[in-house]
């Protein structure tokens, strides 16, 4: 993160080890799969005006937001694309996204003129474009038109959740531990107590694994 000019809570959390992966964190990320996807992010940078900055890091207060008083704190903070951050406050608060439908647009197309480059494809391949669900019918249709003031954007790729988030509680806490990059957001919304470690972290919400 220091590569990319990021600062102040977003580092110390990740030296303390509550932030443990590159990733957007965010409970929806919409940077295209073409552009790199959550893990994809532009250095930090206050060139507003440049398309970048959509996807530079930005600090989340999570799991207790800003606006119900959290505070910028290492066991309150996840990384995030500032696109995505201002979208999940769009969608929760029901403010109108429709103007970051076009930044999401225009870095798939960046993603996908990059990808032509890399694998030699100088005839480049049609651009797939933004989806949105009208919320009235609740029928897909592309966002061609600026008055579409009901339009509720979708994730730009469904997954399937990982098998291991169905294991019994016991197993759940081994496979954590033995996966250290896999973060807290990702199975709990639970907050470390202050100073709490990982691995007493998952003991005291999961219980301790099954010894042989």
């Amino acid at each position: 993160m220091k590569s990319l000019g990021v600062k102040g809570i977003l580092i110390k959390a990740a030296e303390q080890g509550y932030i443990t992966q590159l990733a957007c964190k965010m409970p929806e990320c919409f940077c295209p799969e073409e552009l790199g996807g959550a893990c994809y992010f532009e250095p930090v940078t206050n060139e507003w005006s440049d398309w970048r900055t959509d996807w530079m890091p930005t600090l989340e207060h999570f799991p207790v937001s800003k606006k119900e008083g959290g505070k910028a704190a290492v066991d309150n903070a996840i990384l995030a694309h500032r696109l995505c951050n201002r979208l999940d406050h769009s969608l929760r608060a029901g403010r109108s996204h429709r103007r970051d439908l076009e930044p999401i647009r225009k870095a798939r197309e960046e993603g996908i003129r990059r990808n032509n480059l890399l694998t030699g494809n100088t005839e480049g391949g049609e651009i797939p474009t933004v989806v949105a669900t009208v919320e009235a019918t609740g029928e897909p249709a592309e966002e061609t038109e600026p008055d579409a003031e009901a339009a509720t954007l979708k994730p730009m790729k469904t997954k399937k959740a990982p098998e291991w988030k169905s294991l019994p509680d016991a197993e759940k806490a081994q496979y954590l531990l033995d996966h250290q990059t896999i973060s807290d957001r990702t199975w709990t919304d639970e907050p470390r107590l202050k100073g709490e470690k990982r691995d007493a972290f998952i003991h005291r919400i999961l219980g301790f694994p099954k010894t042989p």
